[in-house]
C-alpha cells in the first residue's frame, strides 16, 4: 500500500530551499520516495505544501526519525521537523478536464486547496461529494482528492484542484455544503487552509 507524507510550512528563504530541496533528491530513494510535490501559497511566498509519495508503505515512525529526513530539512534551514500528515488516497474525483490539457498558461493559473481537518465519518463525505459533484464542478474545481490518515481515520487530507484564482476565491468564500470542512482548518493543532500554485512535481531519480 503506498503512502503519502504532506507538510505545511514556512521556509526562510524560498530559493534557498528550493536550491536545497532539488540538489538533496539523490538522498531520498533510500527513505523509499518516488516523488515530491511542491506548492507555493498566493499570500505567503514564504509558506509552502510539499508532498512526498511512497509507492510501499514504510514504517512511519522509523521514517520522520530518519537522519536523511531530518538533514533533508536542515539543508535547507528550516530549524525544526514540522508537523507531517501521513496518510492514505482514499478517492480521487476527476470533475473536469485538467488545466494542463490547456496548454501552460492555464496550468500556472491553476490553485490548489489543501485542508487537513477532521470530518468525522469519512463514508459520509465521500458520498457527499459524489452527490454534488456537478455543482463542485461548476464552481472550478477540477480534482478533489482525500486521503485518510494512517493514525486516525476521522483525519483527513483534501487537495482541491481549482480553475483560476478568481474561482478559488469565490470557492472558499461560498463552498458547496460538501465541503463545509474548509471551515474547520486552523481550528486547534490543524493548520489554517492552504491556497496555493504548483510550482513543480519532481521525480525521485534513482526509483
Amino acid at each position: 500500500m503506498s503512502l503519502v507524507l504532506a507538510a505545511d510550512y514556512r521556509v526562510p528563504d524560498f530559493d534557498h530551499w528550493w536550491a536545497a530541496l532539488t540538489d538533496d533528491l539523490p538522498r531520498l530513494p533510500s527513505l523509499g520516495a518516488h516523488h515530491i510535490v511542491v506548492y507555493r501559497s498566493l499570500e505567503d511566498t514564504s509558506r509552502v505544501f510539499v508532498t512526498i509519495g511512497f509507492r510501499e508503505r514504510p514504517r512511519v515512525d522509523a521514517l520522520l526519525r530518519s537522519p536523511v529526513m531530518f538533514a533533508w530539512f536542515d539543508s535547507a534551514g528550516v530549524d525544526e521537523l514540522p508537523p507531517m500528515f501521513a496518510g492514505e488516497v482514499v478517492e480521487k474525483f476527476d470533475l473536469g478536464s485538467p488545466a494542463r490539457s490547456a496548454g501552460p498558461a492555464a496550468a500556472a493559473e491553476t490553485v490548489v486547496v489543501a485542508a487537513i481537518v477532521p470530518v468525522g465519518e469519512l463514508d459520509r463525505l465521500r458520498a457527499r461529494v459524489h452527490t454534488a459533484a456537478d455543482r463542485i464542478a461548476a464552481s472550478g474545481v477540477r480534482r478533489f482528492w482525500i486521503y485518510r490518515a494512517l493514525d486516525d481515520a476521522a483525519e483527513v487530507m483534501i487537495l482541491q484542484e481549482i480553475a483560476t484564482e478568481r474561482q478559488a476565491e469565490q470557492w472558499i468564500r461560498h463552498p458547496d455544503a460538501a465541503a463545509g470542512f474548509m471551515a474547520e482548518a486552523g481550528v486547534g493543532a490543524y493548520p489554517p487552509l492552504f491556497v496555493g500554485h504548483l510550482v513543480q512535481a519532481l521525480e525521485v531519480p534513482g526509483t
